[in-house]
């Protein structure tokens, strides 16, 4: 699923609120900049064309509520972003990480054990084909 900047926020209101209605989302996001009404109101109904948010109606009141969990979504923006900029390859990404942010001893150790953990949770595997086992 890809999705824009300001669809990735209104989700992110649903997924705090439950569910909102066009004007309850408009302001949660003028928090962060300003937005018209008939913004939220289109891209709402964009999300709900991808099957990313639903509706049901009160009165002439419509109530959006996400339709998918938040980590489908990054699970699915990280894969098309490693296949699209790193041609399928995680470790160019985490490369291109630490290159070029500001990784701190603090968060490489976090990395490190997070690499750690992975390693031991998976069941070791031979490279360049079934060798069995």
């Amino acid at each position: 699923m890809t999705l824009s900047r300001l669809q990735l926020s209104i989700l992110r209101v649903l997924w705090s609120r439950g569910e909102a209605t066009v004007s309850e989302v408009q302001r949660a996001l003028e928090e962060e900049r300003p937005v018209a009404y008939t913004t939220v109101s289109t891209m709402l109904s964009r999300l709900e064309q991808k099957g990313a948010v639903s509706h049901r109606s009160e009165g002439r009141a419509f109530f959006y509520r996400a339709a998918v969990r938040e980590n489908e979504v990054s699970s699915s923006m990280v894969s098309e972003l490693v296949e699209r900029v790193f041609e399928g390859s995680p470790a160019e990404l985490v490369s291109h990480l630490l290159e070029t942010q500001d990784v701190d001893a603090a968060e490489l150790a976090r990395i490190k054990a997070m690499v750690a953990k992975h390693e031991a949770a998976k069941p070791k595997r031979r490279r360049g084909g079934s060798h069995g086992n």
